[in-house]
């Protein structure tokens, strides 16, 4: 089956552009004629949020961009974490006594952080309707749904999938695929970045933001039969090299500008090292016959690759304001809170900013309106 997958990539309040290219990408669905394009869905981090409540949604695919935009654009802090006074004074306790009297003790820490995600997981319990995935299996309305996390005890990728029968899990270095059947917990594992989202617990084993360590997050969908992708990332092409915007000639880098340096490294967007595996492996496989590549265990996998037109960091400091002041006074304990742009950027879960990137996806999905098409066609 010449199966086309989606790839969703994670980036905090940033998944909010993925609901703006999705919505773009059901309007030249639609224009053609395809009410449900994607048979398998892959996401990680706030790609996995944004692949569960479209693959799961009880309506066709135009639909469930709908519900997906309007959920992001009327998304707050408090929808996703708690932010008061409280909450971030025992996070922030928790972690100075680790670090500060280790030797009192008397049992194994909690897994600790910053903020606490109850409502993130009230707000998926509503909006992911997992009852539907493997309904929409058996039916043949969908493929597969994988979502990615990071697991602490051996520190590579595990992927998570819900599949038709004939899908088989699969042991990579540093990445492997288990069948599973999804459920909130997998999507909360996968969105929690480290140390400010708590790791998620799932067969006894702790689970944190699929990001981190994802050098190939368009593996999931190709091991899951796609011969033909629609990647959708949260990073600028040019932000694989990255320079940092407000460094000051000759001054040392501050606390925040470290910590937003190492975010940016450690969430990584493996897309498009991913993206130029795949191009050169299709080159190689053009020079080869009919006959050549059956003998082979890879294959040519026709993949459009959509990123931001414009820095999200740059926007996320311009509306910084709109944070909660709690958030805002924490981050200025680091530096200035432009030099920790990376990681307001991710953590701004505001209505308006998230409108904003939304808009900008739609534009950047318009754009390639052509390419899009081209990809969909039967």
């Amino acid at each position: 089956m010449d199966s086309i997958g989606l790839v969703l990539s994670g980036g905090g309040a940033r998944g909010a552009y993925q609901a703006g290219v999705l919505s773009a990408i059901s309007e030249v669905a639609m224009r053609n004629g395809l009410e449900n394009p994607f048979l398998i869905y892959s996401g990680v981090s706030a790609g996995s949020i944004n692949a569960a409540i479209v693959a799961g949604f009880p309506g066709n695919f135009q639909k469930a961009t709908s519900r997906l935009t309007k959920l992001w654009s009327e998304i707050t802090t408090d929808s996703v974490f708690y932010a008061d006074l409280l909450t971030l004074s025992r996070g922030s306790f928790d972690w100075v006594a680790d670090f500060s009297f280790p030797s009192l003790k008397k049992a194994p820490s909690t897994a600790r952080s910053i903020f606490s995600t109850t409502p993130l997981r009230s707000l998926l319990t509503q909006a992911c309707h997992f009852e539907n995935i493997q309904r929409k299996i058996d039916y043949g309305n969908l493929q597969a749904l994988a979502i990615s996390t990071l697991d602490y005890d051996s520190i590579s990728s595990k992927t998570f999938f819900q599949a038709h029968p004939l899908a088989n899990p699969w042991d990579r270095p540093m990445h492997r695929g288990e069948k599973a059947i999804l459920s909130v917990d997998h999507v909360m594992a996968s969105s929690a970045i480290p140390m400010f989202f708590p790791p998620v617990k799932i067969d006894n084993r702790y689970y944190g933001d699929g990001c981190i360590r994802n050098q190939s997050p368009c593996a999931p969908a190709i091991y899951l039969g796609a011969r033909r992708l629609v990647a959708v990332g949260v990073r600028r092409k040019t932000d694989t090299w990255y320079t940092y915007h407000h460094s000051e000639s000759g001054a040392p880098p501050s606390l925040a500008r470290l910590i937003n340096v190492i975010f940016h490294s450690v969430m990584m967007d493996g897309l498009e090292a991913d993206i130029q595996r795949i191009t050169q492996t299709n080159s190689h496989l053009a020079l080869l016959s009919d006959f050549q590549k059956k003998s082979l265990s890879v294959r040519e996998v026709d993949c459009l690759w959509i990123s931001p037109s414009v820095d999200f960091s740059k926007l996320a400091i311009q509306r910084s304001g709109e944070m909660p002041r709690l958030i805002r006074y924490l981050l200025s304990g680091f530096g200035s809170l432009s030099e920790s742009s990376e990681l307001v950027s991710y953590l701004l879960f505001d209505g308006s900013f998230c409108q904003q990137l939304i808009e900008i996806g739609f534009a950047d999905g318009m754009k390639a309106e052509e390419e899009i098409k081209r990809i969909l066609s039967p």
